[in-house]
């Protein structure tokens, strides 16, 4: 097995990524070294490439944690994957797996989670060294480009639906048309939910409306208002990084409406305290989903039923690629393709 691979480092928060030669890490106990063929990348790696979250591990850095490939070592004599397996890993690279929230299922929450491509080097390279507790077997026959965003993008909005506690009949107000805006569009709809999507781009809500939403309004033509003349919202769910779009929900929160926040816009907000007491109103956090909600999204997944918008990238465009992301524009998922 060669010694060397090639992998983006950041070096500076800011500056374009590094493609250099490194030597490729060797596996420790309970790790695999898995050689990659795909890797979506994530609007998280977009905030720790600016420096607006400071990394847990020194630069220079390997960003990327929506990687998927095949098993090619194991550090552990005993271990729970054979060579050759295809596994997908995410954002969490590990957690104490003891504490109450480990134990309850809510493991996201660990006080001592660590992150890969923040804590420990991430996935935008050709080998990556992943915790074999931490990742999940997939079956051979899924693409890797199609199901790379899965892994965090994907289970990031499936969690965050399942949060909202959606029933058949319920509305559902989705704010930001981004890659997890769509996916969390059709999770709410497989729940049986009727959809209202928001956003500011007309092509971002043209493709929601194909992707099933009932309902479309522009972020600035006053979608609580269009939401209100309906009842309000059962729940609402920001994918918008934006400040704007708290004033935007709450006002459009029906009774007992739950609000789920799952971008990271900068700054602080603020609301009528009284008005949330009266209306019922529950806020909740959402950062990412567990590995029970990914093997649930990836049987979902494999029955056909989540549509794909997905723009593969060779490798060496990695640079391109995140200028790209940072525009705001796109309509779908860009995937490092790292045969390429």
């Amino acid at each position: 097995m060669k010694k060397t691979m090639k992998a983006a480092l950041l070096v500076e928060h800011g500056a374009p990524l590094q493609i250099r030669d490194v030597a490729i890490p060797e596996p420790g106990p309970g790790e695999m070294l898995v050689a990659l063929e795909a890797c979506g990348i994530c609007h998280t790696d977009l905030h720790i490439w600016r420096g607006e979250h400071a990394p847990g591990k020194e630069l220079p850095l390997i960003l990327g944690h929506e990687g998927i490939g095949q098993i090619v070592l194991n550090g552990s004599s005993h271990p729970r994957f054979e060579v050759g397996t295809r596994v997908g890993g995410g954002y969490v690279h590990s957690t104490c797996g003891n504490c109450r929230q480990c134990l309850t299922g809510h493991e996201t929450h660990c006080g001592e989670v660590t992150a890969t491509g923040f804590d420990y080097d991430g996935c935008f390279a050709q080998y990556v060294c992943m915790q074999e507790n931490w990742v999940t077997p997939l079956p051979d026959a899924i693409d890797p480009i199609e199901f790379a965003p899965l892994m965090c993008a994907g289970v990031a909005a499936y969690s965050a639906v399942r949060k909202a506690e959606i029933e058949p009949g319920r509305l559902v107000a989705i704010f930001g048309c981004g890659g997890l805006g769509y996916y969390a569009i059709q999770f709410a709809k497989l729940y049986g939910a009727r959809v209202v999507a928001v956003d500011i781009n007309e092509e971002k809500l043209d493709y929601a409306k194909k992707l099933g939403a009932d309902f479309i309004v522009r972020a600035d033509d006053d979608p609580p208002n269009f939401i209100q003349q309906m009842g309000g919202a059962d729940a609402c769910l920001n994918f918008a990084p934006s400040l704007d779009t708290w004033r935007q929900m709450l006002l459009s929160a029906g009774s007992r409406a739950i609000i789920v926040l799952i971008a990271l816009p900068k700054g602080e907000v603020s609301f009528d305290m009284a008005f949330v007491i009266e209306n019922g109103i529950r806020i909740r956090g959402s950062a990412d989903g567990t590995r029970q909600e990914l093997r649930q999204l990836i049987e979902i997944a494999q029955t056909g039923q989540i549509a794909h918008n997905i723009e593969p990238v060779p490798f060496s465009d990695i640079n391109h690629a995140l200028n790209r992301l940072a525009t705001g524009n796109l309509t779908g998922r860009l995937v490092l393709d790292m045969a390429n």
